[in-house]
């Protein structure tokens, strides 16, 4: 008698939802980790905090799609985990919802600028290059420049390509010796300084100054905190695509460079919390906002201007991967954040952040 043959279990279909909603799950749950776990303790977390946008929106996809096909009940959990994260994805791409219109009473700008030594190597076009950045800032009407990696002799180099240092006068506090985080202002500066981290925790650099702005005494730290050192042979591998031994070379130099962020993140919190007047901190962080050391920046004391930032990443590091947003300005939670812009201008490898603020006091 011939055996009756077993009907074939159907194969289950891959549902192309659950593609884009388990790994984008998966990378928004380590994004998390990544800002509240230090990379000291755990250092591979940290590119995680990278590509927290990407998982962000790979799970809104899949939850999307689940929702339009009828599969209501395992959209439910995604949807959770979306709206738990809304705050955070807030901080990678901005609506465009938060800003005001600026006073005229007694509202100022500050503008972050890594202007890379004033292209004084030519990675860009050289002269041509400096020319434009001279017009560039000449027109701007910020009372405060934080400039990140200002050359020594920058001063002479702008004004030969034609900026103006008298109309309006303003005066420049450098990082002495060399290249460095310098400071351009209008407003009457009471006092300054500049000092480095502790040798243990890294090379990145600050200059502090007390301004007095129209909304009183404000301390405002420029900082460019530690960098990855890649050389030019190092990006063109992580373009190019590393190999095996490249990459795990690659991967120490981020994780060094992330705990060595995470130790002056530390540092500069307590520098803030020590200060007497309202702080303002900008500058060039070599992070992102969903990384452990800006988010022990953002506590307490300070928030993101990007609240008030227009529609968009804000991206601001020029390179292959668009809309990582490394630079950034943080104000005191006294002082109100009326817009921020990200400026889409090429006379750097960043782009420039400005944000206007007032003292939020009607003074009619």
């Amino acid at each position: 008698m011939a055996q009756e043959k077993q009907p074939r279990a159907k194969r289950r279909k891959i549902d192309p939802a659950s593609m884009l909603a388990l790994p984008g799950m998966v990378l928004v749950v380590l994004g998390e980790l990544a800002v509240r776990l230090s990379p000291s303790w755990f250092p591979w977390l940290s590119p995680f905090g990278l590509i927290y946008g990407v998982g962000w929106l790979m799970l809104a996809v899949g939850v999307v799609w689940r929702v339009v096909s009828f599969r209501w009940i395992r959209a439910a959990f995604p949807t959770l985990v979306l709206v738990a994260t809304w705050p955070s994805f807030m901080l990678v791409f901005s609506l465009g919802l938060g800003a005001s219109e600026i006073p005229d009473d007694d509202a100022w700008g500050v503008l972050s600028f890594n202007v890379r030594r004033l292209d004084e190597f030519n990675w860009l076009r050289g002269d041509a290059t400096r020319r434009d950045l001279a017009t560039w800032l000449d027109a701007r009407q910020e009372a405060v420049w934080c400039l990140q990696e200002f050359p020594k002799n920058g001063k002479s180099v702008l004004q030969n390509a034609g900026f103006s240092w008298s109309s309006p006068r303003r005066r420049l506090l450098q990082w002495p010796n060399e290249s460095g985080p310098s400071l351009v202002t209008s407003l009457p500066v009471v006092e300054w300084e500049t000092w480095m981290f502790p040798e243990d925790a890294g090379r990145g650099r600050v200059l502090q100054a007390d301004l007095r702005t129209p909304s009183g005494m404000v301390r405002v730290f420029n900082v460019h905190l530690q960098s990855l050192y890649f050389s030019h042979a190092d990006y063109a591998a992580v373009e190019d695509g590393p190999s095996r031994q490249e990459g795990l070379r690659l991967l120490s130099l981020m994780t060094q460079a992330s705990e060595a962020r995470a130790k002056q993140g530390h540092i500069l919190r307590e520098k803030m919390a020590q200060s007497p007047h309202p702080v303002v901190l900008a500058g060039d962080f070599n992070d992102t906002p969903m990384s452990y050391t800006v988010r022990q920046l953002r506590q307490e004391r300070v928030r993101d201007a990007f609240d008030a930032g227009t529609l968009g990443l804000g991206g601001t590091h020029i390179g292959k991967v668009p809309g990582i947003r490394i630079d950034g300005i943080l104000v005191d939670t006294s002082l109100v954040v009326h817009q921020q812009h990200t400026h889409v201008v090429v006379l750097s490898d960043h782009h420039p952040v400005s944000a206007w603020v007032s003292s939020g006091v009607d003074l009619d």
